[in-house]
């Protein structure tokens, strides 16, 4: 009994205190961010991750690549991708692009479409590739 008061108490206080997941940090936008490292995992660990490149379709498939698993949605275009993405709407959604403002104009576009759980890799693919993690091209 004193150990489930003692786990409500830290609860509490964990709550109160604003405590985040380690790792990831809430954008303004209404979305989440996490350094390359986190996202890994987060791929890893669940199956029920969806990854958006936000990339031009030719630098999805261009010398770079894309996160393997990643759908090409690219920003240019986000309206007309946003109907297909909707069985999307309560999944986490990780998302990237070149630039860092084009990854958070896109996870800003997702939240205000109503997309709960949009989070952006910081650096997008560039950090992603310099931290050594694969992707996939058409070479």
């Amino acid at each position: 009994m004193r150990r489930t008061a003692a786990l409500a108490a830290i609860s509490i206080i964990l709550a109160l205190t604003g405590c985040e997941t380690i790792g990831v940090s809430r954008g303004e936008g209404g979305y989440a961010e996490v350094k390359p490292t986190v996202a890994h995992e987060m791929i890893i660990d669940s199956h029920q991750i969806v990854v958006l490149d936000f990339r031009p379709i030719e630098d999805y498939w261009g010398a770079l690549g894309h996160i393997a698993g990643a759908i090409s949605a690219p920003l240019s275009g986000i309206e007309n991708h946003l109907e297909a993405l909707l069985p999307y709407r309560d999944s986490t959604i990780l998302v990237y692009a070149d630039a860092e403002e084009e990854s958070a104009r896109g996870a800003r576009i997702l939240a205000a479409a109503g997309f709960a759980n949009v989070v952006r890799i910081q650096g997008g693919v560039r950090a992603w590739i310099d931290l050594g993690y694969p992707t996939v091209s058409a070479d």
